[in-house]
């Protein structure tokens, strides 16, 4: 403008003032044509300048074509108005100039802005590079596109789209060397994971996932036709990490079909037994379709987190199918503590968690400071609506909560804080069978549909309630009773947080409940004896249920045994209450696996422990530690605990009354040999060694 202001000034010619728009609009022009040829496009180049995520991005090829279509209509734009603006000065008067160049073209370039952003967002909603996995080409992504990250975002160390089809490559020649027909597959890395399902899928091999490595689970369902994949150091496996540093690439990556692909799951189910469910591969890429349709919005430009196991569905479809099909980086390891979520503060994240970790990161009550508020989701086991409310609060998200199940996938779907009906996730379709149990018939269950062991209540509108489960119904002295109910009625006190109660038998059937107190009830019971507490209750009850179907036993605990799903099994809570019941201890809370198993458990002043032993000074003798160490061994484990000898015991440090510390044991089937620990709460040794125990005849 100044250019031509000094020129109209020297040649005395108002014409070279006037002509300076026409002079912007053909600059522009140049600038933004200039760049369709020489790649890439300024508006792109603008958009990786404001965010460098994109060209790490599976979306950068998406991102790009469409940056170029939005140069191309600015292009356009600087044509129709240059033109315009030559005709104002050519053929209009100064005051038609002055109207188009100094306010219609503004405004006119201001809705062309505004329209292109609006589109911009509605387009960064949605997945735009989803590609089902077996779909997957070898230049489907950008050589650098993130497939899974080390630390705590893609800043950090990553592997790329180039390293997986590497290493797929390597691992395939691997496997193909041997001449097994089906793997079992446990890999706690999801880096690991995917590079190993992928060569599986590829090389035509059929998947067993576990979560148990175990050797004694792993001998059993390992057959001579079985080969097994490992990155954790397990015996007999062929260790992932080991290969792709000895083997070299020579397969080159190939789509499959979907159709062949064969798959088994182990979990544990609701009984507690292992349990083999058999998925098609067309199953998995089906649920992660529908889910990608559903979360669209909430998972584009995020990066995936886990805090639970991708071995089982849920984990499997949310954190590895889902994610990998929409091109999104993956955390390679799950958090396994809710303090670990604050260094992930300034990412976008998805976080695939469990009640159990939610539970413990309501009860921290430290305040999460998000840049971009979470996207939360749970599944395993109903989460208690306090729970999602101080999740809320700490991390200014709520918790979009999954029901499913192996069998059948994610079913449904809810936000707690909003509505209490769950919502069909389509294309599932939920009816009532005779039993009262909800069917599910979908595109990712077997063609007759599944049916679960869940009763429900179907409204007009499709979404239901969850009542229990069928298998809830139990009679006491000929009389009918359901455990939720039971379990409804003492949530309905305000007291509760989670309560489980159960059916135990003896000379007669009777109920047990296991409760957790919220902080309204360790307020109000804070000087109550457990007589008293458990009256209270009592008296509750009795004003809905029948004396004979009041529970007979109870527990009060700080948290209840849950398994790495979240889920709390019945025969766990059981074995709580055929532990007898003594005043010398208090269980606060545990945690049982196969052969191992840990309790927090505190010994009051008051106890018989400490007759006899230093009256003014009270501490926990050594010979009550080695009986509470079998004491627990035989109720927790139900195995013979008479000691044979002792090697290595220690006694480091005293344990005090009314100090709650744990007890860890972990037993050995093959040697006979009990390892224990125990620990105040801070990771300080009190004592520690191993029992050798007489063999059962």
């Amino acid at each position: 403008m100044f250019l031509c202001g000094s020129l109209a000034f020297a040649f005395n010619n108002e014409i070279l003032v006037k002509i300076y728009p026409v002079l912007v609009n053909a600059g522009m022009l140049c600038i933004f044509s200039a760049t369709l040829f020489r790649k890439p496009n300024l508006i792109f180049r603008l958009a990786t300048f404001a965010d460098k995520r994109i060209l790490l991005s599976a979306d950068a090829f998406s991102v790009e074509s469409y940056c170029k279509k939005v140069t191309i209509a600015w292009c356009l734009f600087f044509i129709v108005n240059g033109s315009i603006a030559m005709w104002t000065v050519l053929l209009a008067d100064e005051k038609i100039w002055s109207l188009y160049n100094g306010l219609i073209s503004y405004i006119c370039m201001g809705i062309l802005f505004v329209v292109e952003y609006g589109v911009r967002k509605m387009k960064q909603s949605t997945l735009q590079s989803y590609i089902p996995f077996s779909k997957l080409r070898a230049d489907s992504r950008p050589e650098n596109a993130v497939v899974a990250f080390s630390g705590n975002g893609i800043a950090s160390e990553n592997k790329t789209w180039k390293d997986l089809k590497t290493d797929v490559s390597k691992l395939r020649t691997a496997i193909e060397k041997e001449s097994f027909d089906s793997w079992i597959l446990n890999a706690d890395d999801s880096y690991y994971f995917i590079v190993a399902l992928f060569a599986l899928f590829q090389s035509q091999k059929k998947i067993l996932l576990t979560a148990n490595c175990k050797p004694e689970f792993i001998r059993e369902i390992q057959k001579s036709n079985i080969g097994f994949l490992n990155d954790s150091g397990a015996e007999n496996a062929l260790q992932i990490p080991q290969v792709l540093e000895k083997f070299s690439a020579e397969k080159s990556w190939e789509t499959f079909d979907i159709q062949t692909v064969k798959a088994s799951i182990f979990t544990s189910g609701t009984t507690g037994a292992p349990k083999e469910i058999a998925k098609t591969g067309m199953q998995f890429e089906n649920e992660a379709e529908a889910l990608a349709k559903r979360f669209a919005k909430n998972f584009a430009n995020r990066n995936i987190y886990s805090t639970v196991n991708h071995h089982h569905i849920y984990g499997l479809a949310f954190s590895i199918f889902l994610p990998i099909s929409a091109g999104l980086p993956i955390r390679r390891m799950r958090f396994e503590f809710p303090e670990e979520i604050a260094q992930i503060e300034k990412e976008p994240a998805v976080i695939v968690a469990s009640p159990a970790f939610l539970k413990r990161l309501a009860v921290s009550k430290t305040p999460l400071h998000f840049k971009t508020k979470p996207f939360w989701l749970s599944a395993g086991g109903v989460l208690p609506d306090d729970v999602a409310s101080q999740v809320l609060t700490l991390s200014g998200n709520g918790v979009q909560e999954i029901y499913g199940c192996t069998e059948a996938g994610a079913i449904a779907t809810r936000d707690i804080r909003e509505e209490i009906l769950w919502t069909p996730i389509p294309p599932n379709q939920i009816s009532l069978a005779e039993n009262g149990c909800l069917k599910i018939q979908s595109s990712y269950t077997d063609a007759e549909g599944f049916l679960t062991g869940d009763l429900g209540k179907i409204e007009n509108d499709g979404k239901f309630t969850l009542c229990g489960r069928a298998d809830s119904i139990v009679k006491i002295e000929e009389k009918r009773i359901s455990l939720p109910e039971v379990e409804n009625r003492l949530r309905e006190t305000k007291l509760v947080r989670d309560v489980r109660v159960v059916p135990m038998t003896g000379k007669r059937q009777f109920l047990a409940a296991a409760i957790v107190l919220n902080e309204a009830g360790l307020s109000q019971f804070q000087n109550l004896s457990k007589k008293e507490i458990n009256e209270y209750f009592r008296a509750h009850l009795s004003g809905f249920l029948e004396n004979t179907v009041l529970p007979k036993k109870w527990r009060y605990l700080e948290e209840l045994p849950q398994d790495v799903m979240g889920k709390i099994k019945v025969r766990d809570i059981q074995r709580l209450f055929e532990i007898p019941e003594n005043f010398n201890f208090k269980i606060l809370r545990y945690h049982l696996e196969e052969n191992a198993f840990t309790v927090k458990c505190v010994i009051p002043e008051t106890s018989d422990y400490y007759n006899g032993h230093f009256p003014e000074f009270k501490l926990l003798p050594a010979v009550v530690q080695i009986d509470l160490v079998l004491r627990f061994f035989r109720g927790f484990l139900k195995r013979n605990s008479h000691l044979d000898r002792m090697l290595r015991i220690k006694f480091m440090h005293p344990i005090f009354p009314n100090v709650p510390f744990l007890i860890e044991e972990k037993f050995s089937e093959e040697t006979g040999k009990l390892a224990f620990r125990m620990l105040l709460e801070g990771e300080k040794v009190c004592a520690s060694g191993t029992l050798v125990l007489k063999k059962e005849l």
